[in-house]
């Protein structure tokens, strides 16, 4: 059924993902691939956050801060288990120092921001709520003049602290997969395939898988281009040539430390850097995310942290609280991803965050393709849904059903006491997978219930069914984007030789191959912080 698909989408990062899915369940054939994993890239480097953007207001980007305010209301309402309401606290050193240059960026005067003041912010806040009133509206601002009334630690020049509130994403792989899920679903004429290679051969797309060498020959009709950072570089592989693209890298730090976790309290810090530019530090289960940095890039395969990056988010969050220090024994994992920004002038920071879909035909490429540049986390159902409108006017098609109030298959309602498992893993799972943890249940009884060396807090059949349900191929998989294994204290080598030994019995792998995996993960400072040095050291 793959080689009759009506649509290719080359990408399975969120936008991706989003289209396929849209598009699955409207009616049409379409099979999805990746060169590398699903959710790999751009899309597992967030800031795990659902957010208007705030900020973007003062680049007078008016229509995306309204379509993502209403996307992240409706994320909170429709996938209520992986996206929650987030208080986000701003402490304030001015009252009214740069507001006039705030205003003179606001009127499109100039491309430079001043530091934050409480004028300033009380008047975004105003109109950042009014875009998100229409739909599931979240609760007002507030603001704190008295110092007694701040939290505690905030460093004696804050004047105002004021909160407000966005959504975070508890695990933006999983509501990922769950709408692959989703499309998959819809039957056999919907296909998502992970760690393939593929070329162009005259009209034809010859996908490969690199496992097993099983080969597909798809002539599409239209040509969905959603890779991310390497959107120009597959145009030049179908044959035209697009500069679409302004990569710019981010990078976050993930913090084991208590005491700086007790004193946000669950909420999110949104701080001045001590240059003008803004942090932002949140809870993610009991670690601390801090980012991000931005840093220009041409290379779609740069994935390396600089030390410049630690070095820079560690004095940042250090500052936060001045009887709370935080240092790089804090690191036990990082995140770095490209943001496909649209190509434009300015700094990086300042660079439009808005979504475009462009439209080429290739010579000696039948199909048209359709290249999905930029985006947000937030907006990936209105650009799938974008898309997948494009798609549809080119197929003929006419939509069937809108995606707008759908509920995520994770937010369904379901029997707690359904599940046959003791009580503390399931309490687990639902956590994780919502109405899914039925899913993931039977797998978890017996032997599946046995807990992973190194993270007790998962389970034999977890990772069993990351495999089976979710396509998981090799370790990087598994502790990447189908669990939170690199969170906590840490990832540990005994649960690398576990997940090892699960993958050669569920996948057939081979042992030489886990083995330099496992070597490789050790070695990278995405999944092991400050350790991946410490581990070159002692090699």
């Amino acid at each position: 059924m793959l080689q009759e698909s009506d649509v290719l989408i080359l990408g399975g990062g969120v936008n991706g993902v989003a289209t396929l899915r849209d598009l699955a369940l409207n009616g049409v054939s379409c099979v999805l691939i990746d060169t590398y994993d699903f959710c790999q890239g751009a899309s597992s480097a967030s800031s795990r956050m659902a957010h208007g953007g705030l900020r973007y207001l003062e680049g007078r980007e008016f229509r995306l801060v309204a379509e993502s305010a209403r996307e992240r209301n409706r994320l909170i309402a429709h996938a209520g288990h992986l996206v929650k309401p987030l208080e986000i606290v701003v402490p304030l050193e001015h009252l009214l120092g740069g507001f006039a240059r705030a205003v003179l960026r606001f009127l499109g005067f100039t491309r430079f921001g001043g530091p934050l003041s409480l004028a300033a912010l009380e008047g975004a806040l105003r109109l950042y709520e009014a875009f998100g009133r229409r739909e599931h509206p979240l609760p007002n601002h507030k603001t704190v003049l008295r110092r007694a009334h701040f939290p505690k630690g905030l460093r004696p020049q804050t004047r105002a602290v004021a909160a407000y509130f966005d959504g975070q994403i508890t695990q933006p792989e999983g509501l990922m997969f769950e709408m692959l899920d989703e499309a998959m679903g819809q039957g056999p004429r919907v296909a998502a395939l992970n760690h393939v290679n593929w070329h162009k051969d005259g009209d034809a797309i010859v996908v490969t898988d690199r496992f097993d060498a099983t080969h597909y020959r798809l002539t599409p009709k239209v040509i969905v281009n959603a890779t991310g950072a390497w959107i120009d570089d597959v145009n030049a592989k179908l044959g035209g040539k697009t500069q679409y693209l302004r990569g710019v890298k981010g990078a976050h730090l993930v913090l084991d430390h208590t005491a700086l976790h007790q004193r946000m309290a669950g909420r999110a810090f949104y701080f001045d850097d001590g240059t003008g530019r803004m942090i932002i530090t949140l809870p993610v289960g009991e670690n601390i995310l801090v980012g991000t940095t931005e840093v220009e890039t041409k290379d779609a395969e740069d994935r390396g942290i600089s030390e410049t990056e630690i070095a820079y988010l560690l004095r940042a969050i250090d500052g936060l609280f001045t009887d709370i220090s935080v240092d790089r024994s804090h690191i036990v994992s990082m995140t770095t991803g490209i943001r496909p920004l649209r190509d434009g002038g300015g700094s990086a920071t300042s660079a439009a965050r808005d979504h475009a879909l462009e439209e080429d035909r290739f010579p000696g490429c039948a199909a048209p393709v359709l290249s999905l540049v930029g985006g947000k986390w937030t907006t990936f159902r209105a650009f799938g849904e974008e898309a997948a409108d494009r798609v549809l006017k080119r197929l003929g098609r006419t939509r069937i059903m809108s995606t707008a109030q759908r509920t995520y298959p994770g937010a369904a309602p379901f029997v707690r006491d359904a599940l046959t498992v003791p009580r503390e893993i399931a309490t687990r799972l639902i956590a994780r997978y919502g109405a899914l943890a039925q899913e993931v249940a039977p797998l978890c009884m017996g032997p599946g219930s046995t807990p992973l060396a190194g993270a007790p807090h998962y389970c034999r059949g977890e990772i069993i069914w990351a495999i089976r349900a979710r396509a998981a191929c090799c370790i990087e998989d598994l502790v990447l984007r189908r669990t939170q294994l690199s969170l906590g204290h840490g990832l540990q080598r005994e649960t690398l030789y576990g997940l090892a030994e699960i993958l050669a019995q569920e996948a057939g792998c081979d042992p030489k191959d886990l083995a330099l995996e496992i070597t490789a993960v050790l070695e990278d400072p995405r999944l092991m912080g400050t350790r991946a040095q410490l581990q070159e050291d002692v090699a």
